[in-house]
């Protein structure tokens, strides 16, 4: 499974993985810190930073961390109870908690749907409205299965031999075949694998480090957001899998 003492899950504003900050790529990122085991509390910390040319991860702080606030942030407990997790500004991250009171599944979801509409074209038709979610799990003692999927988008992982296997789900269903699922290694390779006619797709780690897998899903819903009409809402969740 994929059971982590410290899970990281990546929220990003680009349309491609990383985008340049003086030559550097920068991102948000949540990370979950604990110790695995009950009632020891857990951390949930967001932090905004860039990777650099060797793979370094760098938290900063400025105007894209402040921003961190326009997200909400939910936990999944192991019996399924949807609970608000408050995030507080620290020196170089947010930060929550909760903590477990019995072995399970927790599931944290983060999602913004503050971000600025994407302005492509004068035909209003063409502009785009993003919502982002990002998601994690923390396990505590054997997993549990009474944890629906997460509303409107979820990655769920599941191991065996080192191999993984992705449930992606949308609207709280499994997606349909051909959805394409994107992984991004920790050299930030990406690779695209469609989903299978069984709802499911593979893929083998080759290297330690942060592996964020990304699912899209856009519609036509035209509106207006914050003064800007638009003709699309794009969707996007990210899952990360870290290996040690």
């Amino acid at each position: 499974m994929y059971t982590l003492r410290t899970a990281f899950s990546l929220l990003l504003f680009s349309a491609f993985f990383l985008l340049p900050q003086s030559a550097k790529a920068s991102a948000y990122w949540m990370e979950i810190h604990g110790t695995g085991k009950l009632k020891d509390p857990v951390k949930v910390q967001v932090c905004y930073g860039f990777i650099d040319d060797l793979s370094e991860r760098h938290r900063t702080t400025g105007a894209e961390f402040q921003r961190i606030k326009d997200f909400n942030f939910f936990l999944f407990n192991a019996r399924g109870e949807k609970l608000k997790i408050e995030l507080q500004p620290k020196e170089t991250y947010w930060e929550g908690s909760f903590t477990p009171d019995q072995e399970g599944t927790y599931r944290i979801l983060g999602m913004n749907d503050q971000q600025p509409v994407l302005l492509r074209s004068q035909n209003p038709q063409e502009n785009v409205r993003p919502i982002d979610f990002m998601c994690g799990a923390y396990q505590v003692g054997i997993s549990s299965d009474n944890n629906p999927p997460l509303p409107f988008m979820d990655i769920r992982l599941s191991e065996k031999n080192g191999i993984y296997t992705i449930f992606p789900y949308r609207n709280m269903k499994p997606v349909e075949k051909g959805t394409m699922i994107r992984i991004f290694n920790p050299e930030n390779w990406e690779k695209n694998i469609p989903v299978n006619e069984s709802h499911k797709a593979f893929f083998k780690p080759t290297m330690p480090g942060l592996y964020v897998i990304r699912q899209d899903w856009q519609e036509d819903s035209p509106g207006t957001f914050q003064g800007n009409a638009y003709g699309k809402i794009r969707y996007r969740n990210n899952y990360c899998l870290w290996i040690n």
